[in-house]
């Protein structure tokens, strides 16, 4: 102790002085304690009160942002699955109705064919009906005209 009160000595601090250091240093830490750290404390609330929701608000926003382009885009692939679909039954739809055209086509040229067949056996039956009754009708007309009976 003798020591440092000797370079005390030599550096002209006395007791005075020790005193007011050690009052600042007191005085530092109850001014810390009682004003900069309730001071500090009011500055960190005001920031996570003004900082913080502007920047959760524009984390929101950006995940609002994000899900609407996703929700667009199944829009956009539900459209178009659906614009698919609708073409798929067009054609379908078109496929079939061709089909049945072209069955009905067919029968009804299967029905001008038949026609045509019975046509020709009417004509052949009615072409014999009439040269019997022609072979018939000459016999009798002769057997008039000569006076003889129709043999």
């Amino acid at each position: 102790m003798e020591l440092v009160g000797k370079i005390f000595e030599t550096l002209g601090i006395t007791q005075l002085a020790l005193l007011q250091m050690a009052l600042v240093v007191v005085l530092v830490f109850i001014l810390s304690a009682t004003l900069i750290r309730p001071i500090l404390a009011t500055f960190r609330e005001r920031e996570n009160r003004s900082v913080k929701p502007v920047e959760e608000s524009r984390k929101l926003l950006a995940d609002a942002e994000s899900r609407t382009m996703q929700y667009e885009e199944s829009i956009r692939k539900a459209a178009a699955e659906a614009l698919a679909a609708k073409r798929k039954k067009m054609e379908e739809a078109g496929r079939s109705e061709r089909k049945r055209i072209e069955d009905v086509v067919d029968e009804s040229n299967r029905q001008v064919e038949d026609m045509k067949v019975r046509i020709d056996a009417e004509k052949n039956e009615a072409g014999k009906a009439l040269r019997a009754e022609v072979s018939m009708l000459s016999r009798e007309i002769a057997g008039k005209v000569l006076g003889r009976p129709a043999a």
